[in-house]
């Protein structure tokens, strides 16, 4: 395990303080759980794919639907 620092306002560090001792656990520990859980859920959800790069590459095109369909049917 690896030692850090981090800053806290007042009052956040104290709604902390209280949720740890809420749970009798140190305050070191309930922050490495609340982490823990963020990071968690953060790989359960999908991440977004960002087309933005495709985006218009095809408006110089005269490719249709209609075309491609008289293409994939011959």
């Amino acid at each position: 395990m690896q030692r850090t620092q981090i800053y806290f306002e007042e009052c956040m560090l104290e709604e902390l303080k209280q949720k740890a001792s809420q749970m009798g656990i140190s305050l070191s520990a309930y922050i490495r759980d609340v982490l823990k859980n963020d990071l968690n859920d953060q790989k359960k959800r999908p991440q977004k794919l960002d087309f933005s790069e495709f985006s218009g590459m095809w408006k110089d095109s005269d490719i249709t639907q209609e075309s491609i369909r008289k293409k994939a049917w011959k």
